[in-house]
C-alpha cells in the first residue's frame, strides 16, 4: 500500500517536473545512496573493479561505481515516469540497431528470446521493441497489494507488452513461443547454489540457465540485447545476431556452451557502458 501511494503521489509530481530536473534529483539521491549504503556500495566496487580490470585504480573503480548508482536512480525516474510515456517519445528518444536481427530469429517460426542484464533501462528497450510491432511478452512478478499490481502492470500493457504473471510463466513463455513472439529475459541474476556456471570478464560466475533450457526445448532464437543511456538522456539500442544452438548430445554441456556465448555477448556491451550496470549485490563468489 505505501508503495502505490508513494507511486501515485510520484506520478503527480512528475507530471509537472521537467525531466532534466528530475535527473539533477535522481544524480543526488545517488550521491546519498552511495554514501549511505556501505553494503551495495562495496559490491558495486568490487564488482566494478572486476568489470574495469586490474588497470584500474581504486578511484576510477569508485568513480565508476557511483556513477551507476546514479545512473540507477535515472532508471527509477524513467520508471516512474512510465505511465506518462507517450509513443512519440520513444520515437524521439530511443534508436535501435539490429532490427534485421529480430526478423531473422522470427523467421524459423519458434519465437525469439530477447536476452539481456540489468544495464541502461530495460523497460524502455520492451516499449521500443512493442513500439516496433514485435509481439512481446514479459514476466512480471505480481505485486501483492492489488492495485499497485493493476497500476504497473497496466502500464505496460499500454506500452504494447503481453505480461504473463510470474506465478503462471512456465506455461506462459511456452505459449507465447508457440505463437512465435518475443519473450524478454534478465539473465544477470547470480545464482550462487543454482544454474550454470560461466565466465564473465575472466572470472566463473553462476547464472540462471532459463533462457538457454527453453531455447533448446523450443526451438526458439537466442537474442542478446541491452538499451543504455547517451550523455544526452537519448537511448540507444542494440539487438544481436540470434546464438548459433549446437546439440551435442550431452544437455547439460550444451547449456552451459549455450549460456556462455549469449553472457560473451553481453559482456562486450558492459565494456562500453560499465556505469549502466547495475550490480549492487555479489556477482562473483
Amino acid at each position: 500500500m505505501i508503495q502505490y501511494w508513494l507511486w501515485r503521489v510520484s506520478l503527480l509530481i512528475w507530471r509537472w517536473l521537467p525531466p532534466a530536473v528530475g535527473y539533477r534529483l535522481a544524480d543526488f539521491v545517488g550521491d546519498v545512496a552511495y554514501f549511505a549504503w556501505p553494503k551495495g556500495r562495496t559490491y558495486a566496487r568490487s564488482n566494478m573493479g572486476r568489470v574495469l580490470g586490474s588497470g584500474a585504480d581504486r578511484r576510477t573503480v569508485g568513480r565508476a561505481a557511483r556513477q551507476s548508482l546514479r545512473n540507477y536512480c535515472r532508471y527509477l525516474v524513467d520508471f516512474i515516469r512510465f505511465p506518462l510515456l507517450r509513443w512519440e517519445d520513444i520515437q524521439n528518444k530511443v534508436r535501435f540497431d539490429g532490427w534485421e536481427n529480430f526478423d531473422r530469429a522470427l523467421a524459423g517460426g519458434k519465437g525469439a528470446i530477447f536476452v539481456g542484464l540489468h544495464l541502461g533501462n530495460w523497460d524502455l528497450a520492451a516499449a521500443a521493441i512493442a513500439f516496433k510491432n514485435y509481439p512481446l511478452n514479459v514476466v512480471a512478478e505480481t505485486f501483492g497489494y492489488p492495485p499497485l499490481n493493476r497500476l504497473v502492470q497496466e502500464a505496460r500493457r499500454q506500452r504494447g507488452m503481453k505480461v504473463i504473471p510470474l506465478e503462471r510463466a512456465a506455461a506462459g513463455v511456452v505459449r507465447a513461443l508457440r505463437r512465435n513472439e518475443v519473450l524478454a529475459f534478465l539473465i544477470d541474476h547470480p545464482s550462487l547454489e543454482a544454474g550454470v556456471r560461466v565466465n564473465f570478464f575472466g572470472a566463473p560466475i553462476q547464472v540462471p540457465s532459463g533462457a538457454a533450457v527453453l531455447a533448446m526445448k523450443t526451438g526458439a532464437k537466442l537474442v542478446p540485447g541491452a538499451l543504455v543511456r547517451l550523455p544526452n538522456d537519448t537511448f540507444l539500442g542494440w539487438v544481436g545476431e540470434f546464438v548459433d544452438i549446437r546439440l551435442s548430445g550431452d544437455f547439460q554441456a550444451d547449456v552451459q556452451t549455450t549460456t556462455q556465448q549469449v553472457m560473451d555477448s553481453l559482456e562486450a556491451m558492459v565494456r562500453h557502458y560499465p556505469d549502466q550496470w547495475f550490480a549492487f549485490r555479489r556477482m562473483w563468489a
